[in-house]
């Protein structure tokens, strides 16, 4: 049986990882009668990851026009699966992103034996 390579340790050996700070909130029901919820985001983690853009190809025809064009793809430590999961904004270069949800496939995260991809949706607040 071969030895495969291990692309992740690869780039971060090379230096091509960069950082994403991922942020979650904090939900305070301010009047119960109303239910109003008040959102409080907390500090932000910075999560190495190898950034790259999705093409306008991917764009249209992989995923029908649901994902917006800037939206990125990133290869991550399978330990930080759980911090994009929950996290409410994800900050890469100024701009704000989320996990992308499809309603039929639930997350977009391909597991790998020792990275995750995970889709990331922009998000135009």
């Amino acid at each position: 049986m071969e030895k495969r390579a291990d692309i992740f340790s690869i780039l971060k050996q090379e230096g091509k990882l960069e950082t994403l700070l991922l942020s979650s909130a904090k939900e305070t029901i301010d009047d119960p009668y109303e239910k109003n919820r008040v959102f409080t985001m907390m500090n932000p983690l910075p999560v190495k990851a190898y950034v790259t853009q999705i093409s306008f190809e991917a764009l249209k025809w992989k995923y029908v026009g649901q994902l917006p064009t800037g939206s990125i793809q990133v290869m991550a430590e399978k330990k930080d699966k759980t911090l994009f999961l929950t996290a409410d904004k994800i900050q890469y270069k100024g701009n704000n992103y989320k996990c992308y949800r499809d309603d039929s496939q639930g997350f977009l995260i391909l597991e790998r034996e020792s990275y995750i991809i995970i889709i990331l949706a922009l998000k135009n607040d």
